[in-house]
């Protein structure tokens, strides 16, 4: 056999072997299926009041912390979105926590105007939760229970997740984190309290999927179908990732205030802060999250560069974690050891993994167009199998469409029309989406590795009614 042959079966066999990777979605979906969403359950206080009693205990008080800097067009929709979730309202405080340097930029309508109007509706309201706003200074020096040093500190979510945790409700049992985009499930509150109730272990934490496709209509191509996939891998990958690693993404995020005050917050220097607070957490406290079956919907990066950018800071925060991690030498040794190596499993290999993937088909192009690949015979039966991969991964896709259609913002028929359209952009999107982790990866190399966080802009899905009423 000449090689123009051998690279030809190596290249059957490479496209072979990543169809068999595509399938390890049906086998998600059936785990987290089986073991998280078939195990919904109506829930009520009356249950809450139930279980507390059996377990001696008080039904939970929770804090939920949304750091919001230049989020004037979204916050107050999320605030009312979080002011309707069933919960006594007695036992939730909503903190709002903005930046002190936005006022500096002169805008039109802060996010600090449209959270002090909230409040002073809430104020007129008779059944509204407590809703607080704190707004970080210029000179906060980024530590839990930290100070104000006289002189600029960068911002970042961390930074701000610290100054707010300080004014939490003495009485806070649980604090959650949201975006200030999020849109959460209304009982998702019912839940976490049911599972801390029913549970006799200390250090809880729970992690929840995240939607990011409400604004789907608004996305170019491929942020389109990236949100599609992020969507899936939330609902079906998450509960298998989470088995592995002490994961948890930073919003739909849900931990015990005492744990909280205990590893001293958040890293305020880090990329993924939400990533880094997991795996100390664990190293610490043996703390390991849960995955909840509720959703919380918010937005993905409106275009290919934000995305790029967006992603581009998780994957270096994600190696960022992993040597900050492997300098510290008084954590159990054999617990650092195992979580590094998944880190690296889930990290580096497959991102290396997944670009090799989407870069066959362009190798094999080329490699053709040079006359470097000759076909030889193939079974009638697995050639027409090879030939209908296609058809099955474009199927894939617009099911993924029509599974999230429900959590998107509804459009006219002709964007409707357009976005099914836009799924055509799936072999360009295979090979774009894997790039913000590649690059990640030949930055670190090089030494020129992001190291600032910055902040990924909103897509303004509608007015919001606070804004223009100010």
């Amino acid at each position: 056999m000449e090689l123009p042959q051998i690279i030809y079966i190596i290249a059957v066999f490479l496209y072979l072997f990543f169809f068999v990777l595509f399938l390890r979605y049906f086998f998600w979906m059936n785990y987290s299926n089986k073991y998280y969403w078939s195990r919904r359950r109506p829930l009520s206080l009356l249950d809450l009041k139930r279980i507390a009693r059996e377990k001696n205990k008080k039904i939970p008080m929770f804090s939920i912390l949304v750091p919001a800097r230049e989020e004037a067009q979204v916050i107050g929709q999320t605030i009312e979105n979080l002011a309707k979730l069933n919960y006594p309202h007695n036992l939730l405080e909503i903190i709002v926590i903005t930046d002190e340097k936005e006022l500096e930029k002169g805008t039109a309508v802060t996010t600090q105007q449209v959270v002090e109007q909230k409040i002073e509706e809430f104020k007129k309201r008779k059944n509204a939760p407590i809703l607080k706003h704190v707004m970080v200074p210029y000179d906060f020096d980024g530590f839990y229970q930290g100070m104000c040093i006289g002189k600029s500190v960068p911002s970042t979510k961390g930074r701000a997740l610290n100054y707010g945790l300080s004014f939490i409700d003495k009485n806070s049992d649980i604090c959650g984190f949201y975006d200030a985009e999020s849109h959460p499930e209304k009982d998702v509150l019912l839940y976490i309290a049911y599972r801390w109730l029913s549970s006799d272990r200390k250090n809880l934490i729970w992690q929840g999927p995240v939607f990011q496709v409400r604004n789907f209509f608004f996305l170019s191509p491929i942020t389109k179908i990236a949100s599609l996939y992020q969507a899936l891998a939330h609902e079906w990958y998450m509960p298998v990732l989470m088995r592995q690693l002490p994961f948890v993404g930073g919003t739909n995020l849900f931990i015990e205030s005492k744990l909280l005050k205990e590893i001293g917050g958040f890293d305020y220097n880090a990329l993924t802060e939400d990533l880094e607070i997991g795996v100390r957490a664990y190293l610490e406290k043996d703390a390991w999250p849960e995955y909840f079956p509720y959703v919380s919907t918010e937005q993905t990066p409106e275009n290919y560069k934000s995305f790029f950018r967006q992603r581009l800071r998780w994957a270096s925060g994600h190696i960022q974690v992993i040597e900050k991690f492997r300098k510290v030498n008084n954590y159990d040794l054999q617990k650092k050891k195992a979580i590094i190596k998944n880190l690296l499993l889930k990290g580096e290999v497959e991102w290396t993994l997944y670009q090799l993937a989407v870069l066959i088909p362009v190798a094999v192009l080329i490699l053709s167009l040079k006359g470097l690949i000759k076909p030889v015979f193939l079974p009638a039966p697995l050639e027409w199998t090879l030939r209908s991969f296609v058809f099955i991964y474009f199927g894939f896709t617009y099911y993924l469409y029509i599974k999230y259609l429900k959590f998107m913002k509804t459009r006219s028929k002709l964007h409707t029309f357009t976005a099914l359209l836009q799924l055509l952009f799936l072999p360009l999107a295979g090979f774009l989406l894997p790039l913000p982790y590649t690059s990640a990866l030949i930055l670190r190399a090089l030494n020129k590795q992001p190291k600032v966080w910055v902040k990924t802009p909103r897509t303004q899905e509608a007015v919001d009614l606070s804004v223009k009423n100010i």
